[in-house]
């Protein structure tokens, strides 16, 4: 692949497309007018054409597509879970491997004073200040830039240098990032995370379900989604089931506030939107943790 297609590819710039996407639905889960200029160039330029999605959908994604949709199941679970937090008097919300997240710009009603810390590595915050830059998005004054490596350090040593509060109540997401780690390193920054956020906060998370947990019929795309990352450098490193990704975080610190599949998410928010406007894989879980 070259690189101009690895650009094209990132996972990033993939979930941004989807976001946008996403708008031409009837029913959204995640209502974003700022995807589209968070998007790739090139990519902005597929989504111009409805034709051209097909090139997203089929040559990009492949059989792929419901798995990248369920991205969308997980962000209206974690913007609900964040909103539930605000409710109950918690102004400080991490994002860990923000990427080209865009709740800070689109959610003036909670920033401020919500105070939003994006952590990711530099590079790839370089590249959304400059799109934000372009689109003039003015960002909000309740959002920090924590620049980190965190192959290299901790979410809790990058926070050290900002001015995030650890005295306050904290709620932690952590969308996409257990797939590409260990158990043994998941608890390790579970640990850190639940020892350096004050009492009372939470952490929303979502995972792979266990072969046990998953449903036969989707093994297919399974393989598929984890010959895709491998094949972009980032191969999954875990699965669980529901009870096992508890009890791990409940060795870490964290109890379970709710465990739940993507499948029976899906459904919650049929209920609550009308029929989705896609199926959605039973390969994933969210959960929703407190300390």
């Amino acid at each position: 692949m070259s690189t101009a297609q690895e650009r094209l590819t990132s996972t990033a710039d993939l979930a941004a497309a989807l976001r946008a996407w996403h708008q031409r639905d009837r029913v959204r889960l995640v209502k974003d007018p700022h995807a589209a200029s968070l998007t790739s160039p090139a990519l902005r330029r597929i989504l111009r054409f409805r034709p051209a999605t097909w090139f997203l959908a089929h040559w990009l994604l492949g059989g792929l597509k419901p798995v990248m949709l369920g991205l969308l199941i997980r962000a209206r679970y974690a913007e609900q879970a964040v909103e539930a937090a605000f409710r109950d008097g918690i102004r400080q919300y991490v994002i860990v491997g923000a990427g080209l997240d865009s709740f800070a710009l689109r959610r003036g009603d909670l920033v401020p004073p919500l105070r939003v810390f994006e952590i990711d590595r530099p590079a790839m915050q370089a590249v959304k200040q400059e799109r934000v830059r372009r689109a003039r998005i003015q960002l909000p004054s309740g959002l920090h830039f924590v620049p980190a490596d965190l192959e290299q350090v901790s979410v809790m040593d990058a926070l050290a240098n900002s001015v995030f509060d650890p005295r306050q109540q904290t709620i932690v997401s952590f969308l996409g990032v257990t797939y590409y780690l260990s158990p043994e390193t998941l608890a390790e920054s579970a640990r850190s995370i639940a020892a350096g956020v004050a009492p009372g906060s939470r952490l929303v998370l979502d995972y792979m379900l266990d072969e046990a947990s998953a449903w036969p019929e989707h093994r297919k795309m399974r393989a598929q989604l984890e010959e895709y990352v491998a094949q972009r450098g980032e191969p999954m490193k875990s699965e669980y089931s529901l009870a096992a990704m508890s009890d791990l975080l409940a060795d870490a610190g964290f109890r379970t506030l709710e465990a739940i599949t993507m499948m029976d998410l899906a459904e919650r928010y049929a209920e609550e939107l009308g029929p989705l406007p896609f199926e959605t894989p039973g390969l994933f879980a969210c959960g929703l943790f407190g300390k």
